[in-house]
């Protein structure tokens, strides 16, 4: 989904028509490069180096800070998979992620973004290889992290939206609903109708 919607806000390709406003500054106006050291990614599929997994964490952050570490990995939920392992932090893993599991890749990019620190966050199915725990304990951790930062997250799951301050629900290209949770709800539209399929009403 990220490479529809959220491309054209990385500045990987121009929108086919409009402005994306960065406040009062238009996009199109700011260093590619620039913009995109103050935005930290996490896609459903990102990418693991051939390196430990510090350096896959803290990337190109020789030596790591140790306190930026431990509160990434932490925020994560890897910490404990981590110091379980023989070499912890300077175990190797294979290019791709060769050596882990899918959760386990998903929350050492997740790691990555924590450590980075950026002013803006860009969550992509972040958290769609994790089981209910998981995802529940890094979501609980994650929001004490976004606060003050402007965070976008595209997911299937809504609930990792839900707590969002504005939800922006999407078919086929159109823009169908916007709104919190409860005001979505309350309009008994589309967003009403995925969340009775998912999540208890109540919720």
């Amino acid at each position: 989904m990220l490479w529809t919607v959220g491309l054209p806000v990385l500045k990987f390709y121009k929108p086919t028509s409009g402005e994306i406003m960065l406040g009062k500054q238009m996009l199109c106006d700011l260093s590619p490069e620039w913009w995109r050291n103050q935005c930290g990614v996490v896609m459903q599929d990102g990418f693991i180096f051939n390196d430990t997994i510090a350096g896959n964490i803290a990337m190109g952050d020789a030596p790591p800070n140790h306190e930026r570490l431990k509160q990434a990995v932490e925020v994560a939920n890897i910490r404990s998979f981590i110091e379980s392992l023989p070499m912890t932090y300077l175990t190797q893993i294979g290019s791709g992620g060769i050596g882990i599991s899918a959760g386990q890749r998903q929350r050492l990019l997740i790691a990555r973004a924590v450590y980075k620190n950026p002013e803006y966050l860009f969550f992509d199915e972040a958290t769609s290889a994790l089981d209910a725990n998981n995802e529940k304990e890094i979501s609980n951790n994650l929001a004490a992290f976004f606060a003050r930062k402007t965070v976008v997250v595209i997911a299937h799951r809504l609930s990792t939206v839900k707590h969002a301050d504005q939800i922006v629900v999407l078919e086929e290209g159109r823009v169908l609903e916007i709104g919190n949770h409860a005001s979505l709800l309350s309009a008994k539209g589309r967003y009403y109708e995925l969340v009775k399929n998912q999540l208890e009403i109540s919720a």
